[in-house]
């Protein structure tokens, strides 16, 4: 090709007597964990002298290299100070490179191609859940990167895949068009090799009470990123809508509830970096039997378009606060008025002169499924961030206690002069690595979660994280992050 970019490795200490195979998969693997775009690449071994250098060259049609090009060319300036501490460097001018006159090949093997390699993916790290199965499936398919991941969920009870945790994979695997290996109910190991990811109509079934707000979240920064389709479909102005219809339970424990994305986190992307999404909730599923089902429908970015990085670093003073609870089945309405009542003399008591807005809802037969109970909360500021906290109805728990719970979180939240709640901190992490620029984000100390989420992140982008103790009692903790730019619609 007449163009194209060169990444080089220099691999002087190696011993000489290795095969340029074994040079080759292990500066590869190496080279490929540390800058994912290099997936596209193929890399060549050359002798150079008593060294080996391994050259990636990509190889395809004009279109496909413009694209790459350019994603290759972003995340290598961005990982240029790091890379360079381990012997990495760079060559944007291939002929210096491949063709200097100390630059030789030797022997038949000495220029070998190599297979694409899965990025290896350790499942039990951190939170070792499954919150590490969706950040990385979702960052693998917006960057066409093939991903490997093991010992999946090994130090819960019942480790590997459960329902919820493989209809989240399954429906990353049909956004991406991808290939799902390793996809059953127990697997501790699963591969994913996404390929084209387009805007389209997707199903996401848990089939149990699983929460399908967690494959919402899974999902949705693939929507955002991904190619406008050629098909007739329908569009907002600055993308096409893509639209992803969620059964299985909306209301679940260890998960946000469906009016806490609806009223937190797509106020706050929409806010915070233009984000078009939103939720049609057409029924409430509780546990045990699940039964709930929701539209996600988010508009694509234009083509070539980069999410802005997030400022969130001066929390504002609280203008107003709003409780909803609701009630469904057997439970009885007043449960929900309950509810509403603690919380509000708790945020009250805790935050005067505030106006709080109180609703209920008696859910019927056909806006819900199952019985159950729950409230939200959410606390906006003056300068447009958005807290909340939330509860749900568990058998043999007050309807006070649920409430007073959540309404403690919130005022701690508040009072920690925190721009986001400890649930927001985390599920912001995967777009401030995709967003173009340097984000900011004021918090509390990073959760395990939050900080799981840095590093699957890391590991799949050219994003870099950097975290902030409070250098005073009453300041914040703070999240930096110098996002990957990685563009919409250029990838796959």
């Amino acid at each position: 090709m007449h163009r194209s970019t060169i990444v080089e490795k220099r691999a002087a200490s190696l011993p000489v007597r290795l095969s340029t195979n074994d040079i080759l998969h292990h500066l590869s693997a190496t080279f490929i964990a540390k800058c994912p775009a290099l997936h596209k690449f193929r890399p060549l071994a050359v002798y150079v002298g008593s060294e080996v250098h391994v050259l990636y060259r990509l190889i395809t049609s004009e279109t496909v290299l413009t694209t790459a090009r350019l994603c290759a060319t972003a995340h290598c300036a961005r990982k240029t100070t790091r890379l360079r501490r381990s012997g990495f460097s760079y060559s944007r001018t291939p002929k210096q490179c491949a063709t200097a006159s100390n630059c030789t090949m030797t022997g038949p093997d000495a220029v070998l191609e190599a297979d694409d390699k899965e990025l290896a993916i350790d499942g039990s790290v951190l939170e070792g859940g499954g919150q590490i199965l969706r950040n990385a499936a979702a960052l693998a398919a917006i960057s066409a990167m093939p991903i490997k991941v093991t010992n999946i969920r090994a130090g819960r009870s019942k480790p590997g895949l459960r329902a919820q945790h493989l209809a989240g994979l399954q429906l990353i695997a049909e956004v991406c068009q991808g290939k799902l290996t390793g996809g059953t109910i127990g697997s501790q190991q699963i591969s994913l090799r996404p390929q084209h990811l387009t805007s389209g109509h997707h199903i996401g079934d848990t089939k149990t009470a699983g929460s399908c707000m967690l494959l919402a979240q899974a999902a949705l920064p693939c929507l955002i990123m991904a190619q406008a389709n050629s098909s007739p479909a329908e569009k907002m102005p600055d993308g096409q809508t893509s639209t992803v219809e969620l059964r299985g339970g909306t209301d679940a424990a260890m998960a946000p509830p469906v009016s806490y994305i609806e009223q937190v986190l797509l106020p706050m992307l929409q806010r915070l970096q233009g984000v078009k999404a939103s939720i049609d909730l057409q029924r409430r599923g509780f546990f045990p039997k699940g039964g709930g089902r929701l539209v996600l429908s988010a508009a694509a970015l234009p083509q070539g378009a980069c999410l802005p990085a997030i400022n969130l670093t001066n929390q504002g003073q609280v203008t107003s606060i709003r409780i909803m609870a609701h009630t469904a089945g057997k439970v009885k309405e007043s449960v929900a008025h309950r509810m509403v009542e603690a919380a509000r003399q708790n945020l009250k008591q805790n935050l005067k002169h505030i106006p709080i807005e109180c609703k209920t809802v008696a859910e019927t037969s056909a806006t819900a499924f199952g019985d159950g109970t729950g409230i939200v909360m959410v606390a906006e500021t003056s300068t447009g961030c958005l807290l909340g906290a939330s509860g749900i109805g568990e058998r043999g728990t007050q309807a006070e206690q649920i409430a007073n719970t959540a309404a403690d979180e919130l005022v701690e939240a508040i009072y920690s002069g925190a721009c986001v709640d400890q649930w927001l901190q985390d599920q912001l992490i995967i777009f401030m690595a995709l967003a173009d620029g340097e984000s900011r984000m004021s918090c509390t100390e990073p959760t395990l979660h939050t900080r799981t989420a840095m590093v699957i992140a890391e590991q799949l982008t050219a994003a870099e994280f950097a975290v902030q103790k409070p250098a005073g009692r009453h300041q914040c903790w703070q999240i930096h992050c110098q996002g990957a730019g990685l563009p919409a619609g250029k990838h796959g």
